[in-house]
């Protein structure tokens, strides 16, 4: 390598080095984070699940079988559901083939991210800017700016090194006519997209954007061979992606992955986070000079990862200055790039709160848009642009011939200048970590007893987390290997809430007969069991828990039941008829408004019964939150369901879903499709007997007497989580229902929860007070305002 080559490395390296002290000194003993349960040991997880299944079979890269990863067990797929890092892993593997330390693995990957960012932009600024000192300035904005810092605990995010080299190869195949060049721009494309799925949708918007752009300032955008070097480009990245893709598709479709508006605003720039530092700036971030205290509510937060996005003032400055020098030189197609991609960012880094047609029509229209949670991850093509136009600034500077107002030149600057106004913008963007945490141990009693243990067996930790605590576990599995129910990703199974109920109440003869049908074979608990029955025997004791195996016998297995059972009252004379259709107009009162939300039909079609309810968000509910949902359950004679099926369209998520009451076997089968849920590797969950679901439940309420004063519990079965129900009649009110004045029956129903995740919403029922029992108005307070539903038309 010449000193030439070897100077930026060395260079980067060393910076790679400062920002991430003292990570170089203990690689083995400090995680390259600022926290450790959470993200960073989901990506620690996901790196050493990776390299174990390639390096102990390499075929499961080939037939999709590395995504059956051991988290969230039974699902399956459940590497999907957030990024995999195959590409990184694929490349570490060999290195963990040697240390067998994924801690080393992982923080080898950190620095060579951060360095490998930072060549790639010095590669395409050296190449298409033609400066040296520029390329540098480049480089080290790029590759160790807030954004991979604000980010730290996001391994994935850190794969900034492909953007760079597809703008590289997308200057080539514009001016040239290499078909090397071509190919090149769509495996790069594709890597993008391979080594983070966030990184795949930006870069895919920044290159159709930017290749427009450079395309029109070289006034080649009509050429026909341009176009055609552009779409077999981009023909080659979607085959490349396309076996990955698929996978994800496959899963989102199945499980009804994707954001709505409401969710991604949550994670949106405000313009005053490009203001923002994150804590490890030096200059900015630890002096608190850049460092908002946040005052607004822990729902909408104005700081944190997701709005530290400051890109340097001096670094701002020469952009601008850059746009403006550049306008004027050969570089006007580079500006016009950038400038385009740095606006398309910033406008998408806002969320639906930006411009919300634009947003709104590649959240729709846009594929796999819709997976986006954090829109402020588009900040990065802001930051982007102001690289590449703070270096034309440094060779404009640095001309002979620098134009000046007045028509007057300059003989440009000096290099000692030039390199004062670098030094300052690196001073700038200095980060180093306040803390970097100490790596989890990678081996322990617990996982080695579990790992020696012979036979295959799933393992539950209780209490089953729902969130970030469950990562601990995780990382302990790449010891053990077995499948764990405990899993943290960005998504979840659908099962996993009524799931996670269930099992957290061991040993209940609820949470046996739901390990039982989930095929778990251990236990293991935080606290010893006082007295452990069969069939849980205690095998093992450790200080991080204690081992538990269900040893089921026919016996036991033949005596499962579900405890605490209520009987519910057994249905009166149906006073509904096949065709019968109530139509509801919901209204929501919030903010010193009332606006009509949407509307609801309640139908009982064939055959006998086929009861459904369709929902549908009214227009400017459906700019945060659209939905056009379909529930259609199949009840028996007395009312008890048979078969639930949901047909979800939530903007562009589309979800099914499938749910089989078995009553004599008390288990309800669930899966996306009905064939799905009669399969016999359905997730099964356990049933209360004679539970309803929640339609069935409303018609089921009908039939009873309702007396003022009475108090009526049933069991429910929402989606797979058993509740009950209890139904109080308040008494008979006069209302206006359809124009006139009407007795209704006043109800309360309250569902009560196992384990409550949340606080129950307050609602009341008016039901006509006669033979019919019709559902006139229904009132809902929630914390986001007051729902009303009020009958507007009907036929019996």
């Amino acid at each position: 390598m010449t000193k030439a080559r070897a100077a930026p490395l060395l260079a980067y390296c060393a910076a790679a080095a400062v920002s991430t002290w003292p990570l170089v000194l203990h690689p083995r003993a400090l995680l390259g984070a600022t926290s450790g349960p959470g993200d960073p040991y989901l990506n620690l997880w996901i790196l050493g699940w990776d390299m174990q299944t390639l390096l102990s079979n390499p075929a499961s890269l080939i037939n999709g079988a590395i995504f059956n990863a051991n988290i969230f067990f039974p699902a399956t797929s459940t590497l999907a559901y957030s990024d995999h890092l195959l590409l990184q892993s694929l490349l570490l593997a060999p290195f963990y083939a040697i240390t067998g330390d994924v801690v080393l693995c992982y923080n080898v990957l950190l620095l060579a991210s951060l360095v490998g960012s930072a060549l790639a932009m010095h590669l395409f600024v050296r190449s298409t800017v033609r400066s040296q000192a520029g390329a540098y300035l480049a480089g080290f904005a790029w590759g160790f700016g807030s954004f991979h810092f604000g980010h730290l605990i996001h391994l994935q995010l850190q794969a900034l090194y492909f953007l760079p080299l597809t703008f590289f190869f997308l200057h080539r195949v514009i001016a040239r006519r290499r078909a090397r060049d071509v190919v090149l721009l769509g495996a790069t494309a594709a890597l993008q997209a391979i080594s983070s799925v966030y990184f795949g949708i930006i870069g895919a918007i920044a290159l159709t954007v930017g290749g427009f752009a450079l395309a029109v300032g070289v006034g080649r955008w009509r050429s026909a061979a341009v176009l055609r070097r552009l779409a077999l480009s981009g023909a080659i990245a979607a085959m490349l992606v396309l076996p990955v893709a698929m996978i994800y598709a496959r899963v989102a479709q199945r499980e009804g992955f994707g954001r709505n508006l409401a969710e991604a605003g949550r994670n949106a720039a405000y313009t005053g986070s490009y203001l923002q530092a994150p804590p490890g700036n030096v200059l900015y971030g630890r002096t608190g000079l850049l460092r908002q205290q946040d005052s607004a509510a822990a729902a909408h937060p104005r700081t944190g990862p997701e709005r530290e996005l400051f890109p340097g003032f001096v670094l701002i400055a020469l952009a601008i200055a850059g746009a403006w020098l550049g306008w004027r030189s050969d570089a006007r197609p580079t500006v016009l790039t950038m400038i385009a991609i740095s606006a398309v960012g910033f406008v998408l880094s806002l969320g639906p709160d930006g411009v919300r047609p634009l947003y709104a029509a590649a959240h729709r229209f846009v594929f796999g848009f819709a997976v986006i949670r954090a829109p402020a991850r588009f900040s990065v093509l802001v930051t982007f642009a102001l690289c590449v136009l703070a270096a034309i600034a440094v060779r404009e500077l640095r001309s002979p011939r620098l134009p000046l107002p007045g028509g007057r030149e300059s003989r440009g600057l000096g290099f000692p200048a030039v390199g004062v106004l670098i030094a300052v913008a690196v001073v700038e963007l200095l980060h180093v970590p306040a803390n970097l945490v100490a790596a989890p141990a990678q081996y322990t009693d617990l996982g080695e007893w579990l790992a020696r243990e012979p036979g295959p067996g799933a393992v539950a930790f209780l209490p089953l987390a729902r969130d970030v605590e469950s990562t601990p576990e995780m990382v302990q599995s790449l010891e053990h290997r077995r499948p764990i129910v405990n899993g943290y990703s960005g998504q979840r199974p659908a099962f996993y809430g009524p799931f996670a109920d269930e099992i957290n109440t061991f040993p209940s003869a609820d949470a046996l007969a739901t390990l039982h049908d989930s095929r778990v074979r251990f236990v293991v608990t935080a606290k010893p069991l006082d007295r452990p029955e069969p069939p849980v025997t205690e095998r093992a004791r450790f200080d991080e828990g204690t081992i538990y195996e269900l040893q089921w016998t026919p016996d036991l297995e033949a005596r499962l039941v579900t405890a605490n059972a209520v009987e519910p009252p057994p249905p009166g004379r149906i006073p509904f008829r096949v065709g019968e259709l109530a139509r509801y107009d919901v209204h929501w009162d919030g903010a010193g408004v009332s606006l009509s939300a949407g509307d609801i039909s309640i139908a009982v079609e064939p055959p006998t019964y086929r009861l459904v309810v369709t929902a549908t968000t009214a227009p400017w509910v459906a700019r945060f939150f659209e939905a056009q949902d379909v529930f259609r359950t199949r009840v028996d004679e007395e009312l008890l369901p048979r078969v639930h099926e949901r047909e979800q369209h939530e903007g562009s998520r589309h979800v099914t879903r499938a749910f089989v009451f078995d009553g004599p076997a008390r288990i309800v089968r669930t899966g996306r499709t009905l064939a799905e849920a009669l399969d016999q590797e359905a997730v099964v969950l356990p049933m209360a007997p004679r539970a309803r679901d929640a339609i069935s439940a409303l018609f089921y309420v009908r039939t009873l007497p309702l007396r003022p004063g009475e108090r009526i519990r049933f069991p429910v079965n929402e989606a797979g989580r058993n509740l009950v129900a209890e139904v109080t009649v308040n008494g008979v009110d006069r209302i206006t229902s359809l124009n006139r004045r009407v007795e209704a029956i006043r109800v309360t129903p309250v569902l009560q929860r196992r384990a409550a995740d949340r606080q129950p919403l307050a609602a009341t029922i008016w039901l006509s007070n006669d033979d019919r029992r019709l559902p006139l108005i229904l009132d809902l307070d929630a914390g986001f305002g007051h729902m009303r539903v009020e009958l507007v038309s009907y036929r019996p």
